[in-house]
C-alpha cells in the first residue's frame, strides 16, 4: 500500500507541478554570500540530516534545529528493522553557529531514547513568553511485527519535556501558539493509502486544528507551515495551492482573511521581529517529490519574505537546481543574516550579506 501511495503521490505531483524556473528578480541573498554550515550530533558521531524547520529565542540568541533523517527512518520501518534511527532536537548559540568553519558539535537537548517511541521531530515552535519549545514528534512502535507511527506533542521546558494530553492529527505538520492557545495544521485527512489518493484528486483535506483536536479551518490542499502574526492572525502554507493563507479569528474557529500567492510551494514559515513572513517555498513540485519519496536527484530552494499587509513578495534566495542547497523547509531571517534547514538535505545554509 505505502508503494501505491508513492506512486499516486508523484503522480499528483507532476500533474500540478511546473518546470522549476530561475526567477524574475535578482535574490537580495546572492550565492557568493552563503555556504553549508556542516553540524554533527556530539552523541552518535555522524552529520546531521534532515534539518527540518527551525525557530528561534531572540531573548538568548539561540537557534532551535529539529532534524531525523527521515528517508532513512522509512527506508528501516520498510524493512521491519530491529531498530530505527532516531533524531534531536538541538539548540545552538546563533552566532557560535554563524561563524563556525569546521562541523559544528551539537548534542540533542533531550536523549532521543529518553522518549517513548524514540525522538523524530517534526516542526517546531518557541513560545518566548511560557519560555517553551513545541515540537511535533514522530514515534515508532512495533505492533503485530510491523512499525506503526504514532504523533505526539513534546514540550521543552527548563530542561525537561513533557508530552500533550491529547494526541494531534495522524498527519500533524507544525504547530505555532497564539497567547495560550496551541494551533497544529495537518497536512491530509488521512494517514493511509487513501493520503496518496487524495493527493491524485487534489482533495482539499488539510487544515488547522486546536490543542485539543477541534478543526479550526479546512478546506486546504497539503497545509503544511503555519506561524503566528504579533496581532495573533495565523499565516499557513497552502503547498499544493502554491499560496500563503491569512487567517483570523475567535477561540478556535478561523476564517480566511486574504491569500497571498507565492513563486513556489510553500513549506515551513518563520516570523521576523517587524512581522514579515519568511518562507521557504519548493520551486519544483515534481523534483521536490522524486527526491522525497524515492531519493532521485536533488530539489531546489527558494526563500521569500512576505509583507503579511501589502501581499508583497520579495525573493530572499533562489537555487532552482540545488547547485549549493537542496529542498530548504526552512528558513529564518536573523539581523542581517538567513539561516535555511531542509529535509533531505545536510546541515544548514548560512547567508549573510557583504556590506555595501
Amino acid at each position: 500500500m505505502k508503494r501505491c501511495r508513492t506512486a499516486a503521490g508523484l503522480l499528483a505531483a507532476a500533474m500540478f507541478a511546473a518546470c522549476a524556473r530561475e526567477a524574475e528578480e535578482a535574490p537580495l541573498y546572492q550565492a557568493g554570500e552563503c555556504r553549508r554550515v556542516s553540524l554533527i550530533d556530539a552523541s552518535a558521531g555522524v552529520e546531521i540530516v534532515g534539518a527540518e524547520d527551525l525557530a528561534f529565542d531572540g531573548a538568548t540568541g539561540t537557534l532551535f534545529i529539529s532534524a531525523y533523517d527521515r528517508r532513512a527512518v522509512e527506508a528501516a520501518v520498510k524493512r521491519r528493522a530491529p531498530d530505527l534511527p532516531k533524531g534531536g532536537v538541538y539548540a545552538a548559540p546563533f552566532e557560535k553557529l554563524a561563524a563556525a568553519r569546521e562541523p559544528l558539535s551539537l548534542r540533542s537537548i533531550v536523549n532521543p531514547e529518553d522518549v517513548a517511541g524514540g525522538l523524530r521531530p517534526h516542526g517546531v515552535s518557541f513560545d518566548g513568553a511560557a519560555r517553551r519549545l513545541w515540537v511535533i514528534n514522530r514515534a515508532y512502535h512495533m505492533t503485530g511485527g510491523r512499525w506503526r507511527q504514532s504523533v505526539r506533542i513534546l514540550a521543552f521546558k527548563d530542561g525537561a519535556v513533557g508530552e500533550g494530553a491529547n494526541a494531534p492529527h495522524c498527519a500533524a505538520n507544525d504547530l505555532t501558539g497564539v497567547g495560550d492557545r496551541l494551533f497544529i495544521s495537518f497536512d491530509h485527512g488521512a494517514c493511509d493509502w487513501r493520503a496518496g489518493v487524495e493527493d491524485v484528486f487534489g482533495a482539499r483535506s488539510g487544515g488547522v486544528q486546536t490543542e485539543q483536536g477541534s478543526p479550526a479551518f479546512g478546506g486546504v490542499r497539503h497545509a503544511n507551515g503555519v506561524a503566528a502574526l504579533p496581532d495573533g492572525r495565523l499565516a499557513i502554507a497552502a503547498t499544493r495551492d502554491k499560496k500563503l493563507l491569512m487567517l483570523s479569528g475567535g477561540e478556535n474557529e478561523l476564517g480566511l482573511e486574504k491569500t497571498i500567492p507565492l513563486p513556489g510551494a510553500p513549506d515551513n514559515l518563520s516570523v521576523s521581529a517587524d512581522g514579515r513572513i519568511v518562507a521557504a517555498v519548493h520551486p519544483d513540485l515534481l523534483s521536490i517529490g522524486l527526491a522525497r519519496k524515492l531519493g532521485i536527484g536533488r530539489s531546489g530552494s527558494r526563500i521569500v519574505r512576505v509583507d503579511p499587509e501589502a501581499g508583497s513578495v520579495a525573493l530572499l534566495y533562489d537555487d532552482p537546481k540545488a547547485l549549493q542547497f537542496s529542498a530548504a523547509s526552512a528558513a529564518l531571517e536573523i539581523g542581517d543574516a538567513l539561516i535555511a534547514g531542509s529535509a533531505l538535505d545536510k546541515g544548514l545554509l548560512l547567508c549573510r550579506r557583504e556590506a555595501p
